[in-house]
């Protein structure tokens, strides 16, 4: 009998799940497809075939969950001739659907290994290169259990793992290990793991064990470091010039004052005072600048240092 296309409720007790080991649990889409089941009910049937006394849900393990929490027994399936093929169809629109890469290579990790498909095959099938199907299979299969287990439970991204967990745990298994725990029990942003990973990447042994060690220390040194250094590029720029050039003229005058004494010839001392009215105009127009820019920026404080 043709079951394609075959549109059936089945109970969840008759379900197989084998595939849910290859879908990231997401808590808030969860909650939204369960707000919508409860006001809509299920829109969209979920994929399966039949396996003789059983149904293998191919894919739906989202509208599963949300089913479930909200107190349903039963889902509706579309049903499918040959499981193959329809891990392959799901994996040709996962674009479309915004599967993540992890999910896709658990997806190619099936055809691989219980399907025997090689990987120009299933590139083939997907419309895509070889080197793809490649790296997708390897995203899983270099990734430790633990740390796999904790992107499909929704504590660690997709992205984390694949940018730099991935990379990271063929170069050092047990470092892998110990940063996913880190942010796990304290997470970093994306910026963060990326300025960590890459100073990892250039740093010797003993760095890299403060990195993994404490990987919130490491950070918000880099940070502090990054702050500096915008100090000496504004001390390099066009403002640190003008302070520079403002202390040397306070020095000056300084010394000036220091040796007045000199200038106490009556000829001398009427040049003096020349030159003392010109200072004097120069400071009371840089005084009058200094006022109208602060009525044009109000709240720019003034530094009296």
């Amino acid at each position: 009998m043709n079951t394609e296309n075959l549109i059936s409720e089945v109970d969840f007790h008759l379900l197989d799940l084998r595939y849910s080991h290859t879908r990231i649990k997401n808590k808030k889409v969860l909650h939204k497809m369960q707000n919508s089941i409860n006001t809509y009910g299920q829109i969209v049937p979920a994929l399966a075939i039949r396996e003789k006394d059983r149904v293998v849900l191919i894919d739906g393990y989202l509208r599963y969950g949300a089913l479930k929490a909200c107190g349903r027994d039963c889902i509706k399936v579309q049903l499918v001739e040959r499981e193959p093929d329809s891990l392959i169809n799901l994996l040709a629109t996962s674009d479309d659907r915004q599967m993540e890469a992890v999910e896709q290579a658990g997806l190619i990790q099936e055809l691989h290994n219980r399907f025997s498909y090689s990987f120009s095959e299933i590139a083939s099938r997907l419309g895509k290169d070889k080197g793809w199907v490649k790296r997708r299979l390897d995203l899983v299969e270099s990734l430790p259990e633990e740390v796999l287990g904790a992107v499909m439970n929704g504590t660690v991204s997709s992205w984390a793992a694949s940018r730099v967990l991935a990379p990271l745990s063929r170069a050092n298994e047990q470092d892998c290990l110990d940063l996913t725990r880190k942010i796990i029990a304290d997470p970093l942003s994306t910026r963060e793991l990326v300025c960590l990973y890459d100073h990892y990447k250039k740093s010797g042994r003993t760095i890299r064990d403060r990195i993994i060690a404490d990987p919130q220390l490491f950070t918000r040194t880099v940070k502090e470091q990054e702050l500096q250094k915008q100090g000496e590029q504004l001390n390099d720029g066009p403002e640190g010039k003008w302070f520079k050039d403002i202390r040397i003229v306070c020095h000056i005058l300084k010394r000036l004052q220091s040796t007045s004494y000199i200038m106490l010839d009556s000829q001398c001392r009427r040049r003096c005072q020349i030159w003392l009215n010109n200072v004097e105009k120069i400071l009371i127009e840089l005084k009058e600048q200094a006022k109208r820019k602060s009525h044009d920026h109000p709240g720019i404080p003034t530094d009296h240092s």
